[in-house]
């Protein structure tokens, strides 16, 4: 993950119901979940790093890739580039989301595909802090 990438994973509505009383492992698990099959035409398709996985946008801007394991849905990454990304964009991918019926797990936290809790979320986030001052976050990092 870049430091200008807002970084979090798409995990199951119903297991981020019980999400305090399972573990971070289980719940990013799409296993044994009927996901709807949504066609993402937002981002163009790459080629990844691995036959295992699925890959929309490029890995250094943003991108959406879907893990399988033994050809079963396995997990769903997500990576914004803050420095580029548009509210249209962002507004496909959480739509995306949602007809998916998933949730955003972040920081080890679960919030729903709601445009201004996320815009929340990616203001406070540390790809934010850099985008908007890359020297001082570098001089924070240095002095914390």
């Amino acid at each position: 993950m870049a430091v200008w990438q807002f970084d979090f994973n798409v995990v199951p509505k119903e297991k981020s119901l019980i999400a305090e009383k399972i573990c971070s492992e289980d719940i990013l698990s799409w296993k044994q979940e009927n996901i709807p099959s949504v066609e993402i035409n937002f981002l163009e398709k790459q080629t990844s790093w691995t036959k295992d996985i699925i890959q929309y946008g490029k890995e250094d801007e943003t991108c959406i890739q879907i893990l399988y394991e033994d050809e079963n849905l396995e997990e769903i990454s997500c990576r914004l580039d803050l420095r580029s990304l548009s509210k249209k964009m962002l507004k496909e991918i959480l739509d995306y989301v949602e007809k998916i019926g998933g949730m955003i797990f972040y920081e080890e936290k679960v919030y729903s595909p709601k445009l201004d809790e996320i815009i929340d979320l990616m203001k406070s986030s540390n790809a934010n802090k850099f985008c908007q001052n890359p020297i001082n976050y570098f001089e924070e990092l240095s002095n914390g």
